[in-house]
């Protein structure tokens, strides 16, 4: 009896065991259920939201593109200027007698598949996407200017004073004789301020349609001015309106100990002695001046084993390429075939009387009246060349027959 009765109460022990567990399970269950339920609900929530989002910025992507593409496109300037005429109210009342005038604009903005080579309709139905600034060719890379030491004058003409002649009676002298006097003479010399322009006139129409355009004429102007200053700072002539250029105020090419005793001399030969020329005058060069095709011929000279003369004559490691430890900078307006090597920190200086500069007026003839823009750049610069010993320049044709052996 006692044993039944342990069982029966082992067994109601069990099921209440095994009614609470499945109590328990049936609860985890529901947890993690409704968790899910939470965690799909948000999750799906903020997948509508972003879907919303996305959808809301296409439509306004939609619309700012009808809007950038309303424009009509159009194969002549005809059609153009008929569908303007046909839309036009102004005509419209004109023609039914309820105007005596009437006027129309055809928009600047509209596209003329004519007006560019290559177009067609595939292209004309695809958006134009215009690049910003208006591209070209640069001008010079390396000014004369960035080379000469320049200074500011509120003068016309620049004077300086400059030793023209020295004798030398220097010596060693016994005791009690009296030193032998030596000489100099001095010179001024006067460098008058010269002016460089450039003046071009444009619609004012053009300047207000023409995006960049302002911007592209106050940075063009200028370098063609600056081609100009490199022109007479090499190569002018000295007689007004020109500088003088170091062509005309440095000194010759002299081939000295080297004349006759170069068997083949080459470009390369030349530059060297003229660094020799320049040291035997006290100078130390640090400008080298070469047309691009110079300085490339001298790159590729080779010897008759067809290995390159260069060695390691000729390096740009730093962003210069250099002869010989001096820097080497080229210029266009030095015509091929001539060379200035020289000491420019001391050789010359650049004056500038008014800083180069760009105007924009209407004050010319009758622009006010035909809307005309004049667009005027402007430098006055003088050249003073105080040693013409600093430089050495000269054509490589006659340096090489210099230095040829005979």
């Amino acid at each position: 009896m006692e044993e039944n009765k342990t069982k029966q109460e082992l067994d109601a022990l069990c099921e209440k065991i095994d009614s609470k567990l499945e109590e328990s399970a049936q609860q985890v269950k529901d947890n993690v259920k409704q968790k899910v339920d939470n965690f799909k609900s948000n999750e799906i929530k903020d997948l509508l939201d972003k879907h919303t989002d996305i959808v809301d910025r296409l439509d306004k992507i939609e619309v700012e593109n009808k809007k950038d593409a309303s424009f009509p496109v159009y194969k002549t300037k005809a059609d153009a200027f008929k569908d303007t005429l046909a839309n036009s109210e102004s005509f419209k009342n004109f023609k039914d007698g309820n105007g005596q005038h009437a006027s129309m604009e055809l928009k600047a903005d509209v596209l003329i598949s004519s007006d560019y080579s290559g177009a067609n309709s595939s292209r004309d139905a695809a958006k134009i996407w215009t690049v910003d600034g208006i591209k070209r060719d640069p001008a010079n890379v390396t000014n004369m200017m960035s080379i000469i030491p320049v200074g500011g004058t509120d003068g016309n003409v620049v004077r300086f004073v400059k030793e023209s002649a020295w004798t030398d009676n220097a010596a060693a002298v016994a005791e009690g004789s009296a030193p032998t006097d030596s000489e100099f003479q001095l010179t001024a010399e006067d460098a008058v301020v010269q002016k460089m322009t450039a003046v071009m006139t444009i619609s004012q129409e053009m300047l207000d349609d023409t995006p960049a355009l302002s911007s592209y004429l106050g940075q063009r102007i200028p370098a063609k001015i600056n081609t100009v200053i490199d022109d007479q700072l090499i190569g002018g002539s000295g007689s007004s309106p020109n500088l003088t250029g170091l062509l005309n105020g440095g000194t010759v090419f002299a081939a000295g100990d080297f004349a006759n005793a170069i068997e083949s001399a080459q470009e390369l030969d030349v530059i060297y002695v003229a660094l020799n020329q320049l040291a035997l005058a006290n100078f130390s060069a640090n400008g080298i001046v070469l047309n691009p095709t110079d300085f490339h011929k001298m790159a590729l000279l080779k010897d008759t084993t067809n290995e390159y003369l260069r060695g390691n004559s000729i390096v740009g490691t730093d962003g210069f390429f250099r002869i010989n430890g001096v820097p080497v900078y080229m210029n266009n307006k030095l015509a091929a075939g001539n060379f200035i090597v020289g000491d420019f920190s001391q050789g010359s200086q650049v004056w500038q009387r008014e800083g180069l500069r760009v105007d924009f007026g209407y004050e010319d003839s009758d622009n006010f009246s035909k809307y005309l823009v004049s667009i005027r750049g402007i430098a006055r610069i003088a050249h003073s060349i105080y040693l013409p010993n600093a430089y050495s320049r000269g054509s490589f044709a006659t340096a090489k027959t210099a230095l040829e052996t005979s």
